[in-house]
């Protein structure tokens, strides 16, 4: 039987939401925004923030991503954690904090605040956690989204898309049309560097998205249900990656190009299409007007799903002094006047789509409309890799072993459907304890 042990901290007390009645405060806020959009945007957020709560002080850290994710069980258990901390999702790191009763069950939060009628649903899952930290995607919120988005989507080169006489596929099947149509002409279809193993997962996703289910996704992902990875649009996604690969429309030898070699390849106009997380292109000023980009449609003509989350996520400490004050940050980093910094930062909105500045590059149009499009019809999807902790390092692995010829498609599925089971049978055990 299950202890019935619930899972994460949760504050004591009334919720104060007004910002005039919460008291002196000083928050400790780590993140990975080194520099770019990404710092504008943080410090921007933290200047609006402490001008509307003038007795709250924002001290922000700021580490590399991989750093804080190895290291932040560790500075959530010592003696002086961060205030609020970006866990990433999935089993890897917020199912870990959730378990380690290390960040706050913000449920309360999110009553107060509304969260759960101002985030879409599909979003929302991204944070949560069951009361006992044994299921993902159901629950109470231990994180919160930030006003930033980041989506899986296709980048095009505009001058050779007009040199090909195509336009910006409105169909799965033009999509592939225009792939043969450019490697007939001599130029190669999709950008890939695939030296460090995981250049291929955003377009494996992004096939997935365009051929699978939906709701299917994301039971499989969250482990609701008994979902097989089959059912997925997995085995159809890997099934066409190759097919592409063996019809010639990767680049040559990309297994060995580097994932920084190839981008620069793709911005020196090499390629027609990239698979890629939004907001990732290294555009100089003007070069937006170069590239467009577009979710990948979907094979059965419905509305396009996409894997998409917030660019970071925010949760916080279990030891925090000053949940209330922590909870209105959230709120705030998460508001239409955040989406509001972003865009003027040269960053992708997201739970708004506020007008762009005047003078906006073509590219930055495209995919604030491609974030607003999937929030409105609700069809994100989680990253399936978040379904365990291991997943990410499998996927890769057999991918590279697939377009190496060393193991087949039935293989790769299988692979990742046991590293699935395994992990699934691991939390029943833990359950039974």
């Amino acid at each position: 039987m299950s202890t019935g042990v619930r899972a994460g901290a949760t504050a004591q007390g009334p919720v104060v939401t007004s910002p005039g009645a919460i008291g002196p405060a000083r928050l400790q806020v780590l993140d990975y925004f080194g520099g770019g959009p990404d710092k504008a945007w943080m410090t921007g957020v933290i200047k609006a923030f402490e001008k509307k709560y003038p007795q709250i002080d924002v001290s922000e850290t700021t580490q590399n991503f991989d750093s804080i994710m190895k290291s932040l069980p560790l500075k959530l258990r010592s003696g002086s954690p961060p205030d609020i901390v970006p866990a990433n999702n999935g089993w890897q790191s917020l199912g870990t904090l959730v378990r380690g009763n290390l960040v706050l069950d913000l449920d309360r939060y999110a009553d107060a605040y509304g969260w759960k009628k101002s985030f879409p649903v599909s979003i929302q899952r991204e944070h949560a956690f069951s009361s006992d930290g044994r299921e993902m995607g159901t629950g109470p919120l231990f994180g919160t989204p930030i006003a930033r988005g980041s989506i899986i989507e296709v980048y095009y080169n505009r001058a050779l898309l007009k040199k090909l006489d195509a336009q910006v596929p409105k169909t799965f099947g033009e999509f592939e049309s225009t792939l043969a149509k450019a490697e007939a002409a001599g130029v190669t279809p999709l950008s890939l560097g695939n030296v460090e193993g995981n250049g291929v997962l955003s377009g494996l996703f992004a096939l997935t998205d365009a051929l699978g289910d939906q709701q299917k996704i994301a039971d499989f992902t969250y482990s609701h249900g008994d979902v097989p990875i089959r059912e997925t649009g997995f085995r159809e996604a890997v099934t066409t990656y190759k097919k592409w690969s063996d019809r010639g429309y990767l680049p040559k030898d990309y297994a060995a190009i580097p994932y920084a070699d190839a981008m620069q390849s793709y911005l020196d106009g090499k390629q027609l299409f990239r698979f890629e997380y939004s907001g990732t292109l290294p555009t100089k000023p003007g070069d937006g007007d170069r590239f467009g980009s577009f979710v990948l449609p979907r094979a059965d003509g419905g509305a396009p799903v996409a894997t998409m989350s917030a660019a970071s996520n925010f949760s916080i400490s279990a030891k925090t002094k000053h949940s209330d004050a922590a909870a209105a940050f959230l709120n705030f980093a998460a508001s239409p006047e955040a989406a509001k910094i972003a865009v003027e930062a040269g960053a992708m909105p997201m739970l708004a789509t506020p007008r762009l500045p005047a003078g906006h590059e073509k590219l930055m149009a495209d995919e604030v409309a491609n974030v607003a499009q999937v929030a409105q019809d609700d069809t994100a999807v989680p990253y399936m890799d978040w379904s365990t902790p291991t997943m990410v390092n499998t996927m890769v692995q057999h991918m590279q072993d697939l377009f190496a010829d060393k193991t087949s498609v039935p293989a790769v599925v299988a692979a990742v459907q046991d590293d699935y089971t395994k992990f699934r049978q691991e939390q029943r055990e833990q359950m039974a304890r």
